[in-house]
């Protein structure tokens, strides 16, 4: 595992919520770090997990020394903030203004679809080219699917397309005739709707649209820029899952819709896969078996290692598709909730241990 960070200057932790993408982030983070990797881990993480863990104050917003680890700094991404900033240094002033006072701009902003992963991206972009750092590992925001991060980018540039922004932002006077008529056909519908309505959120709708055209070159310049990024060959996804075979099986159409993009997947992580007792665990003495108690307490064992059986049965077969192009990692269930940083050099060291002896 360290020589795949050493190799690479960006890592992309993909997975969806709730699978220990944001611990495994922070580990590697660690890993890299220790082994004298200047590093740098980002994330959107609205539970604050990994400001908890590495010990750093949980306001967005800036790099941060991760104390007590040298090489190792950390930053919460805020999206609305990045979006903002974003807007700053794309329009003069008074357009800035006036989107951010409208009111669908402030609705909006921090909840469009595909915005969280799109500020991730420019945040990720403008880091990228301070090359201040040897790595960073950018820790993706929690989605319902893996496959969500990589469509943000094209969700965004859609919308501020002549197609959407034509229905509402009203065309330069060079303009074709063609495009002056369909946006006087276009007011006519608005117009009357504020009178049905009677309110003025037609009128919020097209300062919005008519503000937010001024981006899209922009738009469209940062989403080239973010998609040659994800595919220069120093830029790995690494994808952690779940032991569930839903998970798996999205972890499956995951690598597909890479290798589709043409993107680099590195490895796999499989997280809480059994209790860490399970692999130092020794046959009972023959004596046992005479306690009327240790045989229920044999029933129970013997149901949970069927189920662990069937879940090795899962996990055999997903190795045996997903295993034949990438290396991937089985991670135990840890006796401890990873909450700080020792926790997190623990995670660390079986990360590198486990990678070792991958075959």
């Amino acid at each position: 595992m360290i020589e795949l960070l050493k190799k690479h200057k960006i890592i992309i932790c993909a997975g969806t919520g709730g699978v220990g993408k944001t611990s495994m982030s922070a580990s590697l983070g660690v890993l890299a770090a220790q082994n004298g990797i200047k590093t740098l881990v980002l994330t959107i993480d609205p539970a604050h997990r990994l400001a908890q863990a590495l010990g750093i104050q949980t306001k967005s917003g800036g790099e941060v020394q991760v104390p007590g680890i040298p090489n190792l700094s950390a930053e919460m991404i805020d999206p609305r903030m990045e979006f903002d900033n974003f807007v700053l240094g794309a329009v003069d002033n008074v357009v800035a203004k006036g989107l951010f006072e409208n009111r669908l701009y402030q609705q909006l902003v921090g909840n469009l679809n595909g915005s969280q992963e799109f500020t991730s991206l420019v945040k990720l972009l403008s880091i990228a080219q301070s090359n201040r750092y040897d790595l960073i590992i950018l820790d993706t925001p929690p989605t319902q699917n893996a496959v969500d991060f990589l469509k943000a980018p094209e969700r965004i540039y859609a919308l501020f397309q002549d197609s959407v922004i034509g229905w509402f932002a009203k065309p330069a006077g060079e303009e074709g005739w063609i495009k002056r008529t369909f946006h006087r056909g276009t007011s006519l519908v608005t117009g009357a709707l504020e009178k049905v309505t009677g309110s003025v959120f037609i009128a919020e709708l097209k300062d919005f649209f008519g503000h937010i055209s001024f981006l899209k070159e922009k738009i469209a310049l940062v989403s080239k820029q973010t998609s040659d990024l994800m595919h220069d060959k120093n830029t790995g996804f690494v994808l952690v899952t779940g032991f569930d075979e839903t998970k798996l099986k999205e972890a499956l159409e995951f690598q597909q819709d890479l290798t589709d993009e043409k993107l680099f997947l590195r490895g796999v992580i499989v997280n809480r896969w059994f209790p860490e007792w399970s692999t130092t665990e020794s046959r009972w003495l023959p004596e046992w078996e005479k306690d009327p108690d240790f045989k229920e307490l044999k029933v129970f064992y013997e149901r949970f290692s069927g189920f662990f059986a069937r879940r090795q049965e899962a996990y055999d077969k997903f190795a045996g598709q997903i295993g034949k192009t990438v290396p991937v990692l089985k991670l135990p269930d840890f006796k401890n909730n990873v909450q700080g940083l020792e926790d997190l050099k623990n995670v660390a060291k079986t990360i590198e241990e486990k990678w070792k002896s991958l075959p």
